[in-house]
């Protein structure tokens, strides 16, 4: 019989109007997964805020391991996150991770050989073939996962949040990753798995709990969803619903011609080898990359976020001899490194302003500026429950929010070339659609949209080539 491991009862917290937990219940227990559904504001990331002691308010009874947690820190101390910052600090062994020592005095040199024989005796345990002796930055990206199961083992941890989009791993190495998840959690934590990739969410979790405006809409096993319009039930109300459908529906006005667009001429990877890249105007290209530097590389250099010296850059068949970004940006070839994010917006300014302002070194252009009253027009007509006021402050904005904003700037700067990396890492199940509209949207423009990313999850259905890169 399984062991209850974490209960919770009537939680409510109201952080936001739109974002809140409104009489959340559930019981989780020990050797199961349990994936955490839902769109943006749906309630299941303050959720993940307080298990983690990042939200302090709030009204409940929490239970962990059979005993009622009085107070939150004692709940919170039994948590271990899995997350990809975890692994900013490369330069530390295996050993050192797991155990967190680094001082390199002569007392600190005898106590890391002592960890090292404690660690490899938890890498043994586990039964990987992982050496404690190796730097972070060695490892694979399956493997610094690995390592950090093995923390969250040695940590004793009760629950294991799981927040990854497993980055550089492939869906066999995701699924290799969760046969060891299973051997280390079984009878001893339970794991919530909140990752914005539906290919991590359908291979990690055993069960389901889908939030949607603050409630749970829905507990089950993985089995009980049939397909994506199944989910579309319990994740979106009916008018969000429509307008995934119109999203979704929404045509090409203009099919790829084999006229080329843009040319990428000895291109150098880390092997060394040249590559030449040929993209034909109105298509839409995806590069798969599974190295994260790697594909970091291939998209600053297409995008002109850096610029190799040996590199030729043809634009309709012409040389370009581009200086730096803001040349890439003249000539109508834009990018985006971090759809959804915060980065290529200005915090402080209004939305309206945001749309004036184009990313990277903000090129200036007459018939931009004097286009604002066009682009917040549509704007709203995309997202009309969102964003509907050009006042508006950035920082009040949600996710989906910030992908209009920064597609609507570059969709009305007609564009030749857009460039995406990883465009689909901070969605949501509607804004999927949102950025697959988009995407159509600026083919029919005869954009060429050129996509760098990791694994094949969503862009089968959008790419007219997918490239992949050994």
């Amino acid at each position: 019989m399984k062991k209850e491991m974490l209960r919770i009862h009537d939680l409510n917290m109201e952080y936001t109007t739109t974002n809140k937990l409104v009489d959340i219940s559930m019981c989780l227990m020990a050797g199961e997964s349990i994936g955490f559904l839902g769109l943006v504001n749906s309630g299941k990331n303050i959720l993940i805020d307080i298990l983690c002691g990042n939200q302090s308010t709030c009204q409940a009874i929490f239970y962990l391991d059979g005993k009622r947690m009085i107070n939150m820190v004692d709940l919170q101390r039994s948590v271990y996150r899995i997350i990809e910052s975890n692994y900013l600090i490369d330069n530390w062994t295996v050993a050192e991770y797991i155990c967190i020592v680094s001082d390199h005095s002569l007392l600190g040199i005898l106590r890391r050989k002592m960890l090292v024989n404690k660690a490899e005796s938890l890498i043994k345990k586990l039964e990987l073939d992982i050496d404690a002796n190796k730097k972070l930055k060695n490892l694979s990206e399956l493997e610094k996962r690995l390592v950090d199961l093995v923390k969250a083992y040695s940590r004793e941890a009760k629950i294991l949040i799981i927040e990854d989009e497993f980055e550089g791993c492939s869906t066999q190495e995701i699924n290799r990753f969760k046969k060891v998840l299973d051997r280390v959690i079984k009878d001893k934590m339970v794991a919530i798995i909140n990752s914005h990739s539906d290919n991590v969410l359908q291979i990690m979790s055993d069960k389901y709990i889908i939030f949607k405006k603050g409630y749970i809409a829905k507990k089950c096993n993985k089995d009980y969803i049939r397909n994506n319009s199944h989910l579309e039930k319990f994740l979106l109300g009916t008018t969000t619903t429509s307008k995934k459908k119109n999203l979704d529906s929404y045509k090409n006005e203009q099919s790829s011609t084999r006229e080329i667009m843009y040319s990428i001429k000895n291109m150098v990877l880390k092997e060394k080898e040249e590559i030449h890249f040929d993209f034909y105007k109105g298509e839409v290209v995806t590069i798969l990359v599974l190295d994260i530097k790697e594909k970091k590389q291939i998209f600053d250099l297409l995008s002109g976020r850096y610029i190799e010296k040996c590199m030729e850059i043809y634009l309709e068949q012409r040389f370009c001899d581009f200086e730096d970004s803001t040349d890439f940006v003249r000539s109508k070839i834009v990018s985006v490194a971090d759809m959804g994010g915060k980065d290529e917006l200005l915090l402080r300014m209004s939305t309206g302003d945001n749309l004036l302002i184009p990313s990277l070194d903000k090129i200036p252009s007459l018939q931009y500026v004097f286009s604002e009253h066009k682009m917040v027009k549509m704007l709203n007509r995309e997202v009309k429950d969102n964003i509907v006021e050009t006042g508006d402050a950035i920082w009040q904005m949600s996710t989906n929010d910030y992908i209009v904003l920064l597609l609507e700037r570059w969709y009305i700067y007609k564009p030749k070339v857009l460039i995406l990396f990883e465009p689909f890492v901070h969605c949501d199940f509607y804004s999927v659609s949102l950025v697959k509209s988009y995407i159509k949207k600026f083919t029919g423009l005869g954009t060429t949209v050129i996509i760098v990313k990791s694994r094949e999850e969503y862009i089968e259905d959008i790419s007219d080539r997918i490239i992949s890169i050994e």
